[in-house]
């Protein structure tokens, strides 16, 4: 069995380059030119730069560090997308649940004015249908209201109004 062969590192002769924000800008501008940093290539980027000591080798590294940084942007990009849409949902939800407990508390306030004209049904009796039939429209039109208003003239039918009107016997 042979041992692998492992390359040893050789240092470029080439040597360092810094990169000046100007040049990183028309870097930058060739590279989105070429379509992008997973399109663009060293050698396309190095013939539109046409700078003067720069070499491939040069390109191949900054290029290589400008896809880490794009790829790593992206990702911070994408897990503050997925916590805004949690947070949006969260919201959603609260909206929801509030509408909910909103709706059934409206629910649940006029059951109560619905038990009293069931209740008094037996009482109006058939000569007083109208103010029953009365009654009972007011009460569908003001269902998101708390007071239900019923009219009569008779001293019993002012009971009877007060008794629909606020829920108590007088």
């Amino acid at each position: 069995m042979k041992k692998p062969i492992v390359r040893s590192y050789i240092r470029s002769k080439v040597p360092p380059m810094r990169w000046t924000d100007d040049l990183d800008l028309l870097f930058t501008q060739v590279v989105e030119l070429l379509g992008g940093e997973r399109k663009a290539t060293p050698k396309p980027i190095l013939n539109c730069m046409d700078v003067r000591n720069l070499t491939i080798s040069h390109v191949k590294s900054h290029l290589q560090m400008y896809r880490k940084k794009k790829k790593e942007e992206f990702i911070k990009e994408r897990r503050m997308m997925r916590e805004m849409n949690q947070r949006q949902s969260r919201q959603y939800l609260q909206i929801y649940e509030r509408a909910r407990d909103a709706t059934q508390f409206m629910q649940n306030q006029q059951r109560p004015q619905l038990d009293i004209i069931e209740k008094i049904t037996p009482v109006l009796g058939s000569s007083n249908k109208f103010l029953y039939q009365f009654a009972r429209e007011r009460l569908n039109e003001n269902r998101n209201n708390d007071v239900v208003v019923a009219g009569g003239s008779a001293i019993g039918e002012e009971e009877l109004s007060l008794e629909l009107t606020l829920g108590h016997k007088y």
